[in-house]
């Protein structure tokens, strides 16, 4: 019987893109999904940035031309939770990924930026 592969070499031969959380703007944590595509307008963004930073960066027809939608979390369905992340907000760009928004408090309606999501073969639509 083969011993099983160490879980790095399990890693390397999946088809799951590398990821790596990161520490943004205003000690803001997030994630970043995949490897940053050339020329992306994706590369000017941080973890941590308000929405509409994000949409002045990127510019109103291009966040104009993009998918969003929000959806609960399950932080919302807990009792007395007055902390954020309750719902969030995606976003999917055609040819670019998506990007992931979420507020940090009930008392602050700002969206920033937790997640950068790299994928040349995204279609803008999410699903």
């Amino acid at each position: 019987m083969a011993a099983a592969a160490p879980a790095d070499a399990r890693k390397k031969d999946s088809d799951e893109p590398p990821s790596r959380e990161v520490v943004g703007k205003n000690d803001v944590e997030g994630e970043i999904v995949g490897n940053e595509i050339p020329g992306s307008p994706f590369a000017k963004l941080e973890i941590g940035m308000s929405l509409k930073q994000v949409t002045k960066s990127l510019g109103d027809k291009r966040q104009d031309a993009a998918d969003c939608g929000t959806y609960l979390t399950g932080k919302s369905f807990i009792p007395f939770h007055f902390g954020g992340d309750k719902v969030r907000e995606e976003c999917a760009y055609e040819g670019l990924g998506r990007l992931v928004f979420t507020n940090q408090s009930d008392f602050d309606d700002k969206a920033v930026l937790i997640k950068i999501e790299y994928d040349a073969t995204e279609d803008g639509e999410r699903d």
